[in-house]
């Protein structure tokens, strides 16, 4: 068996022998106490750090409740998520991407927190295979009934969890997220399981919005960061092992209004690195 101590995203057997209890134990716990869990299909999975802590604090359910609020709010919008999207960037972000990082012929390619497959749909015209990840069992049924129409048959969809991705070590080419990260619990978490299914010299690229104040997004859009400052998303590249690191200013906005009807625009970047 794994060592539990050496790995940041645990199941269910691992949990319970950091707990030094029987899984039939662990799972008595978590019916009766407030043990922080996520549930990725019929799996239980726990954050290592978000146990430890809970073991000192006795309770860290205020962990996972943030992201459970994320992931109900894009279960309701699905249906009318494109129409959102549109609204905030429009096509130019994908444009973008495609142009400077456009998937070789043949080759495996993932988009962690696909939505309803916006950059799945136009990375899947070049690359041999794409798998489009996302936890909203809601905004994959609405990106599956597109593909079905765009008539492309070269797409798996995949509920799954970023912090703990579905996928084998070292089987893809090209990993994009596009601004997923902000809506994660631990991005670097994020990041290192990103790292870890990329194929030696495969590349991240990775879009997101730059740091800003605007904090009604936590309450009204479900965010769960406002933003990130480029030095930070470097140590977390580098943490994890990537190499030729570029972060830039991606010239384009994400375009967001408030209950009052105020209309922000927040400037994104572009993280792109290379696994050695």
């Amino acid at each position: 068996m794994n060592n539990p101590e050496s790995k940041d995203v645990l199941t269910l057997e691992e949990a319970s022998q950091l707990f030094q209890v029987s899984s039939k134990t662990f799972l008595k716990l978590l019916r009766e106490e407030d043990i922080p869990a996520r549930k990725v299909g019929r799996e239980w999975r726990f954050s290592r750090a978000a146990l430890l802590n809970w073991i000192e604090t006795g309770n860290s359910r205020a962990y996972t409740s943030a992201e459970e609020e994320n992931n109900a709010y894009f279960d309701q919008v699905a249906p009318v998520y494109d129409e959102l999207r549109k609204a905030c960037y429009g096509n130019a972000l994908r444009d973008k991407l495609i142009s400077r990082y456009t998937p070789p012929a043949g080759s495996q390619v993932a988009d962690i927190g696909t939505g309803t497959g916006y950059l799945a749909k136009s990375l899947a015209q070049y690359a041999g295979k794409v798998v489009a990840i996302d936890s909203s069992t809601a905004m994959l049924e609405v990106a599956a009934n597109d593909i079905i129409k765009a008539g492309l048959d070269n797409i798996e969809f995949l509920v799954g969890d970023a912090h703990d991705l579905p996928l084998e070590d070292a089987s893809q080419d090209l990993v994009y997220a596009n601004l997923l990260l902000h809506h994660l619990l631990e991005p670097s978490l994020a990041i290192k399981e990103m790292a870890r299914i990329l194929k030696p010299g495969g590349r991240i690229i990775l879009t997101d919005v730059n740091q800003h104040n605007y904090q009604w997004v936590q309450q009204e859009k479900f965010d769960l960061w406002l933003g990130f400052e480029k030095k930070e998303i470097q140590l977390w590249f580098e943490k994890a092992g990537f190499i030729e690191v570029q972060i830039d200013d991606l010239d384009c906005n994400c375009r967001t209004s408030n209950r009052a009807g105020e209309t922000f625009e927040i400037p994104m970047f572009l993280a792109v690195g290379t696994k050695p």
